[in-house]
């Protein structure tokens, strides 16, 4: 993973500016900040970034599309895109949904098991990476105050 870069803190004299406590610009930059680390081992290993997303969603067991959409941070048709190309590729696939037929699930390969694997555990690793700095009850913490506030706002 990429080398921590130390963080800007104002000077005791500088005013501290709006956005370095606004939440929805720590939370995007935070975001954006430790994904770009991650990212790159993606691309290193020549993984496209949504087709990690949709493969990462899977593991635990298929999921409708418009619920793939809401994990991979990505509009409904963009997901049916991509899970037309995974499906060439063989790495996902569909098949009808069991509570409604018109309603489409996706489930992992076999070939999608196999390239995600070991990204899972660099992923783990990375989070550890991340996380290890705050401790373990301010890394739990944080992880429980950012679900809390995906529950409040997400649809």
């Amino acid at each position: 993973m990429a080398a921590k870069k130390p963080v800007r803190s104002a000077a005791p004299d500088e005013p501290q500016r709006f956005v370095d406590s606004y939440i929805p610009y720590l939370l995007a930059r935070t975001s954006r900040l430790i994904s770009e680390e991650f990212h790159q081992a993606l691309i290193e290993r020549q993984i496209p970034i949504l087709h990690w997303r949709v493969l990462v969603a899977l593991v635990d067991g298929p999921m409708h599309v418009t619920d793939l959409a809401k994990i991979a941070l990505e509009k409904q048709p963009t997901m049916s895109k991509i899970i037309d190309r995974m499906e060439m590729l063989e790495l996902v696939r569909r098949q009808p949904g069991v509570a409604d037929r018109r309603s489409t699930l996706v489930t992992i390969t076999a070939e999608g098991t196999r390239v995600v694997k070991p990204m899972l555990k660099l992923a783990k690793q990375h989070e550890q990476e991340v996380l290890g700095p705050l401790g373990e009850e301010h890394a739990r913490v944080l992880i429980e105050v950012l679900q809390k506030l995906i529950a409040l706002h997400g649809r």
